[in-house]
């Protein structure tokens, strides 16, 4: 009866690591293209953040502009209207 035992739990146990191997295999395969992806939408990320940066600085310097032109055109405008109350 103990043979028996034996060899029915020696079979599972040889059965059970064929089945795991594949089963691994799987899984590596599938992380290996996770990290692969992952890696990829690093870089993605990576050159969107430098892009965002790029456009910022871009949109700072616009709105620095639109202020040096809306403080020159009120300085204009002052000395018109005292150009034109002297009159």
């Amino acid at each position: 009866m103990r043979k028996w035992l034996t060899l029915i739990l020696a079979a599972t146990l040889t059965l059970t690591a064929c089945g795991k191997s594949s089963e691994k295999a799987s899984l590596q395969k599938d992380s290996e293209k996770l990290e692969k992806e992952n890696k990829s939408l690093k870089e993605e990320k990576k050159k969107l953040k430098e892009e965002n940066d790029k456009l910022k600085d871009k949109a700072h310097d616009l709105k620095e502009d639109v202020d040096d032109s809306a403080t020159t055109r009120s300085d204009n405008d002052s000395d018109k209207k005292d150009d034109h109350d002297k009159d």
